[in-house]
């Protein structure tokens, strides 16, 4: 034991064994090994700051949940609360992900700034906190001001959309509640969905298949919230009536349908109306349409997948454009070889009537009475020789 213990003195006695110790105490959570090596050295916490690229050693007890050790950290180095890691991540980050609601108070006590960071991704630890259900953190998080609430994602996500997508109904009750403005609630992606048209759309995909149940009961949630726009319209000009009415028929989809039936949603062809010009639907990619008569025309077609921006059509990427040209050449190719084909049999009939075989015509010979006739063939195919020959033998060139 002595000997471990000199060991470890030997190490502390270099600034890299320091920082060592430091992040072990770290990952322990030994508040005593951190004040043994403040008591040698004031700047090795301090150091661990600036020299450390992966992680600080509050990362790692923020991830662990260590209070105490993160709380003596923060009393010699406050604004290591700012830090950042390799993907951008600040401790505040990896508590709210990791669900620890009292690291995440001390490091908002330290600096309540640190719940606006944003990661390599544009996440701020209240998205993390949303997107793993993290409500306690959610709830503290978005104490902060309303202001951490309104941060969005590429493709113009809110934090609305990503407790959609994660299908977390706790998180997204208690964002509608604590910061339920209608503009809020309404707010739409770079695609003009809103969270509406995000739930109902999920009902559809395979890969929340397994979600089905929690997004149907999310559509129900929203509908039945005051500030949700139930006709909002998104870039394609769908409303969620439009989404729903294009899915495959099931119990499912007529809950879902009898609920925004309920809450007053309409389709986009009887919205807008404008007297005497039919009706007008203006989506968010500035296309209009105008429906003359929405009873008697028929039903606008919904693409396939409806949660997509309304683009002109693109051009052929490499792939298709390889495929299209080897069946142009194939075909070519195939045209080819019918012409070879047809060429050689057209041959083979000219050279059977101007060659034809013995027995069919022959040379002239001198009969010896001074009449000419041809040898053999002739007499045998017309004279003495059967006449099947001759027929089966121009049968071939009439079909050649």
């Amino acid at each position: 034991m002595e000997r471990k213990y000199e060991k470890i003195e030997k190490e502390e006695e270099s600034v890299e064994g320091r920082e060592r110790r430091l992040y072990e105490a770290s990952v322990t959570g030994s508040v005593n090994s951190l004040k043994r090596l403040m008591a040698k050295d004031l700047l090795t916490v301090a150091r661990a700051a600036v020299t450390c690229f992966n992680e600080t050693p509050l990362h790692v007890a923020a991830m662990l949940g260590h209070l105490d050790f993160a709380s003596h950290l923060l009393t010699h180095k406050p604004d290591m609360t700012m830090a950042l890691d390799l993907r951008g991540c600040s401790p505040l980050h990896l508590a709210s992900a990791n669900g620890h609601v009292e690291m995440v108070n001390i490091l908002l006590s330290a600096n309540p700034d640190a719940c606006l960071i944003r990661d390599e991704d544009g996440r701020t630890p209240l998205h993390l906190a949303v997107m793993k259900g993290e409500v306690e953190v959610t709830r503290m998080l978005v104490g902060v001001g309303p202001q951490v609430t309104r941060y969005k994602l590429d493709q113009g996500e809110t934090i609305l959309h990503s407790a959609v997508k994660q299908n977390r109904l706790g998180a997204l009750k208690l964002l509608v509640e604590l910061a339920g403005e209608v503009e809020f609630v309404n707010s739409k992606d770079d695609y003009g969905n809103t969270v509406l048209h995000t739930a109902t759309a999920l009902k559809q995909s395979l890969v929340h298949k397994c979600f089905s149940n929690k997004s149907m009961r999310t559509t129900k949630y929203l509908v039945e919230r005051p500030e949700m726009e139930v006709n909002a319209v998104n870039g394609n000009g769908f409303t969620a009536l439009d989404i729903i009415q294009h899915m495959p028929r099931d119990l499912k989809e007529m809950e879902i349908r009898e609920s925004l039936v309920k809450a007053g949603a309409l389709s986009s062809r009887n919205i807008h109306a404008l007297p005497g010009k039919g009706h007008q639907l203006m989506g968010e990619s500035g296309i209009t349409m105008v429906i003359e008569n929405p009873q008697l025309s028929p039903p606008l077609p919904l693409p396939a997948v409806v949660l997509t921006e309304a683009k002109a059509p693109r051009p052929l990427r490499g792939r298709e454009m390889k495929i299209r040209e080897n069946k142009k050449e194939w075909t070519m190719k195939k045209r080819d070889a019918l012409m070879v084909a047809a060429t050689l049999i057209a041959g083979m009939a000219f050279q059977a009537a101007v060659n034809p075989p013995g027995g069919v015509w022959g040379e002239e010979k001198d009969a010896g009475n001074g009449k000419k006739m041809l040898a053999g063939g002739f007499t045998g195919c017309c004279g003495t020789g059967s006449e099947t020959r001759e027929r089966l033998f121009m049968v071939f060139l009439r079909r050649s």
